[in-house]
């Protein structure tokens, strides 16, 4: 090539090449921008932030049942199965919670004893968790860890009650580690709303629960009670106050809460993955929009159903609301073989 020509060619190629290099220099502040203001954005959606309670009510019903004398209830007793933990960080529980710690993602199952049956609520991990693990979401696997302990039916037999005992499983809903234990109760009745099996049916939380449904002695009930405290509908489960479930959609479609009422006076309501701390209903407020979206059905449901506990609080300082994850409030129930009465 002649000095002309590469002269000229220079010539040519030089300034454009000099305007692709702004070009690109352009783009990638631009882009630089847009990561910084979606992570700023991201991290808003951590800071504290309370729902709004009126915005997100709903009309009480206008006749509904309350707290029943505990003078007429029957002796029912309760204890809580500590079985399993996921580490975590408050700050992914509840919006404003805490980066540094202060709370265990505990799972557990609650036992109790009726004197027309002995059930459990939930039955956290069994006894094939680490591959139930391998059924979860692939992110969610990358995010989290889980730490065993003792199955809940080895508990039970370890403190003299044989698996038979157990005549049936209400779940506050179906995901992975709630059901994993269940496994473990073969031929076990399993009681969900009829809203949960059609959830299920729809496929609209794929996972574990496609693996067991089929498998599993499925009871699916309407809530046929009337109302009950600030629900419209409920289900009075042995028909004399001592236990009535009612619906607590949003986290799935299907989701149920427990309220149990012992003769000492105790109550408790055990609602779920409503929320994962009980900060969610003292404050109240919901996950961060990341755990939001990697875990809740329907985020304006939940909001309407922590509000509804958060009322429920209020009205009733001493009722004990546990939320399924929350150790800290585990801790402060009765464990076997210990009971509250």
């Amino acid at each position: 090539m002649t000095a002309t020509r590469l002269t000229k060619r220079l010539w040519v190629e030089y300034p454009a090449r000099r305007k692709m290099k702004k070009v690109l220099k352009t783009t990638l502040k631009i882009a630089g921008v847009i990561v910084i203001l979606l992570l700023a954005l991201l991290a808003y959606t951590f800071a504290p932030a309370k729902l709004d309670v009126a915005a997100n009510q709903t009309p009480a019903p206008s006749v509904t049942r309350g707290r029943p004398d505990p003078a007429q209830l029957p002796e029912v007793t309760l204890s809580i199965l500590k079985a399993g933990k996921m580490p975590a960080r408050q700050a992914f529980a509840y919006r404003g919670g805490s980066w540094g710690g202060g709370y265990e993602n505990g799972m557990a199952a609650i036992l109790v004893r009726h004197p027309q049956a002995a059930f459990l609520i939930d039955a956290g991990f069994g006894a094939n968790v680490d591959e139930h693990w391998r059924t979860i979401p692939w992110l969610v696997r990358q995010l989290s860890s889980y730490v065993k302990e003792t199955p809940v039916a080895a508990q039970l037999q370890n403190n003299g009650i044989a698996l038979n005992q157990i005549k049936f499983a209400v779940i506050t809903h179906s995901h992975w580690d709630h059901i994993s234990g269940l496994e473990d109760f073969p031929g076990l009745e399993v009681r969900m709303p009829v809203a949960e099996r059609k959830f299920i049916d729809d496929h609209k939380a794929p996972g574990l629960i496609d693996q067991m449904i089929g498998k599993m002695n499925v009871r699916a009930f309407d809530f046929t009670s009337g109302a009950y405290e600030n629900f419209d509908r409920s289900l009075n489960l042995f028909n004399d106050g001592s236990v009535v479930l009612v619906p607590l959609p949003g986290h799935t479609e299907g989701s149920t809460g427990v309220f149990v009422n012992l003769r000492s006076g105790k109550r408790y309501l055990f609602t779920g993955d409503l929320t994962w701390a009980i900060e969610g209903f003292e404050l109240p407020a919901e996950r961060p929009w990341l755990s939001r979206k990697l875990a809740d059905y329907d985020e304006a449901e939940v909001r309407h159903s922590i509000v509804k506990i958060h009322q429920l609080m209020q009205k009733y300082p001493d009722m004990i609301v546990v939320p399924a994850h929350d150790r800290r409030v585990h801790d402060r129930i009765a464990s076997l073989p210990n009971f509250e009465k």
